[in-house]
């Protein structure tokens, strides 16, 4: 549907005079009209979607369940500012919760870590089952994942 040039409010193309809500003149002037017919099948082999790659949501789970912790399915998806914050909170993490069980509590040092670790490892695994469950997810192109 288009909009219109001044107040960007959806009108319909019949209103090409006067835009109905604000009142300006020749509000379709210069912006396009075109609709896609959004039933229609994506032709992969299209010029048009030759960087399309829709992302799977079985590899973000497996992501997840392997190396989550580093960030990797993050990255695949393209959310890389969400990737990086992923990986540093994941070590900052490990090192200041391991650290604090291993030096401050009775446990042995290396049990402290491998706590924290686990704790890390099941928080990721929660995350590759909500992306492996949730069906209308996007990646970073704003793509669904399939």
């Amino acid at each position: 549907m288009p909009v219109c040039r001044n107040c960007h409010s959806r009108i319909s193309k019949f209103d090409n005079d006067v835009c109905p809500v604000c009142g300006c003149k020749n509000p379709l002037e210069g912006v396009a009209s075109e609709t896609i017919e959004i039933t229609s099948k994506l032709d992969v082999n299209s010029p048009d979607y030759k960087d399309y790659h829709p992302k799977h949501r079985l590899t973000v789970f497996f992501l997840f369940f392997l190396i989550g912790f580093t960030g990797a399915p993050l990255f695949y998806l393209k959310k890389n500012k969400f990737a990086l914050i992923w990986l540093i909170s994941n070590i900052a993490f490990i090192a200041i919760l391991g650290s604090i069980l291993a030096f401050l509590t009775p446990l042995e040092t290396y049990l402290g870590y491998l706590i924290v670790i686990a704790i890390t490892y099941l928080v990721n695994l929660g995350f590759g089952l909500f992306y492996l469950i949730k069906k209308d997810l996007k990646d970073g192109r704003g793509e669904f994942l399939i």
